[in-house]
């Protein structure tokens, strides 16, 4: 290119990147201790204290799914060859060079999971088993016990599988291959940057394939894992696809917050244009509905079949205690934001799309809480809602922390992959 060396200078992060990760750092801190001594020092009880810990799970899988839509954002746009995406295509590698950071996030998860004084995976220590055992005993009719009864062999099957060792192994394995997968994707990008070949382009785009497949995989155990096994009783085919959708959704999002910012900063002003925001949108759009159809698919087939087993999970959700809040996820994670997004105008109109893109990271945060929380067993009246200062401040914790890890690298390399073939392109991508 010509023009490389005033690109180059264009895209690099400079003292902006240190800036913004004490920034994050500091919000990080203090929304997690915040949290912290909310829970157990002004709240204090039991249920305060179990509380932080969903909480924390959520507010955790949150900030995970970000980085994981990031590495699968990476990897599709080698797989497909795509060209428009080049010039924003090393934010989703630097984003992704978090995961390492967020998975030690989630080591103090391994508190409530080896601890007996706090419960949120019940089937870890027996805690299933003497939470079903108790229930049996105080049963009030014949149909109650067998209901009972029928609840703990469902969770006596999956016990082979559901037990501390095996998921520590499990999450390893998955924290070690998204390590090398990030870390490889990043590594081969900077290297095309000073080489004058194409060979690490023809490498990523050699190992695309096979990366996706690892990556389904993976998170959709994780999610089994760590969201759906908080019921160790229900099952769904479709749990995994729909964290899948909601991550991808998610990364679109992150990217534009992130090219918003820098270019508000005075960077990549001459790479990222109005084009690649409209693409940007288009795909967030596109996963928003990819979502919904997905959630409503899970939803449909477990209504239609009417088993108990199954439909336990969503009459849950549907409780005086948790209906404001489904009916939020449907109509704020989908109705609202396919109607406000499906005009041409919106999508190029940057201020607008920064809105919504920072309005879906939230929606995401709500339905992954949705996810998590109402598994909860709370002493409290039917109706109430858990929802506090709380929980809002691990989200900003966690936020705090994701733009702590993903700044920290900022500044290691261009804010764009200037060596990739792919660049020329994309500088004058033009949507039809």
């Amino acid at each position: 290119m010509s023009d490389k060396t005033q690109v180059l200078a264009d895209c690099q992060a400079g003292d902006l990147a240190p800036r913004t990760a004490r920034i994050g750092l500091i919000v990080g801190v203090l929304g997690l201790v915040f949290g912290a001594v909310w829970s157990y020092l002004v709240k204090g009880d039991e249920e305060s204290r179990t509380q932080f810990w969903y909480a924390y799970l959520a507010a955790f899988f949150w900030a995970l799914t970000i980085g994981l839509g990031s590495m699968l954002f990476t990897v599709i746009m080698h797989l497909v060859g795509a060209h428009w995406s080049v010039s924003v295509r090393r934010l989703a590698e630097v984003t992704q060079s978090a995961l390492p950071v967020l998975c030690l996030l989630g080591l103090p998860l391994l508190y409530p999971l080896l601890s007996h004084d706090v419960t949120v995976w019940r089937w870890a220590g027996g805690h299933e088993i003497e939470h079903v055992a108790d229930a049996a005993a105080q049963a009030p009719s014949l149909g109650d016990q067998l209901a009972q009864d029928e609840h703990h062999e469902l969770g006596a099957h999956k016990l082979p599988y559901l037990n501390v060792t095996f998921l520590l192994i499990r999450f390893a394995i998955y924290s070690l291959v998204w390590w090398r997968l990030s870390r490889y994707y990043l590594q081969r990008s900077v290297q095309q940057d000073a080489t004058q070949g194409f060979e690490p382009t023809r490498r990523m785009r050699k190992w695309s394939a096979p990366a996706v497949i690892i990556f389904a995989l993976t998170i959709t155990f994780a999610s089994f894992d760590l969201l759906m096994s908080l019921d160790e009783t229900w099952f769904s085919t479709m749990f995994g696809v729909n964290i899948f959708a909601g991550a991808f959704m998610s990364s679109f999002a992150w990217l534009i917050l992130m090219a918003r910012y820098l270019q508000s900063k005075g960077r990549m002003t001459q790479v990222v244009n109005t084009e690649h925001y409209h693409d940007l949108g288009k795909m967030m759009f596109a996963f928003i509905c990819f979502w919904a159809y997905t959630a409503f698919s899970q939803f449909m087939i477990i209504w239609y079949a009417n088993m108990p087993e199954e439909t336990h999970w969503f009459q849950n959700r549907l409780s005086p205690a948790w209906e404001e809040w489904s009916w939020l996820v449907m109509f704020g994670h989908f109705m609202l934001p396919f109607i406000a997004l499906m005009s041409r105008h919106v999508k190029r109109h940057k201020q607008a799309l920064t809105f919504w893109a920072g309005y879906m990271l939230i929606m995401h945060w709500v339905d992954i809480y949705w996810i998590t929380m109402p598994n909860m067993q709370f002493s409290k009246t039917a109706t109430d809602n858990p929802v506090g200062p709380m929980d809002f401040a691990l989200l900003i914790g966690m936020a705090g922390m994701l733009v702590w890890a993903v700044a920290r690298k900022l500044d290691r390399q261009a804010l764009v992959p200037i060596g990739d073939p792919l660049l020329g392109r994309c500088l004058q991508f033009k949507n039809v």
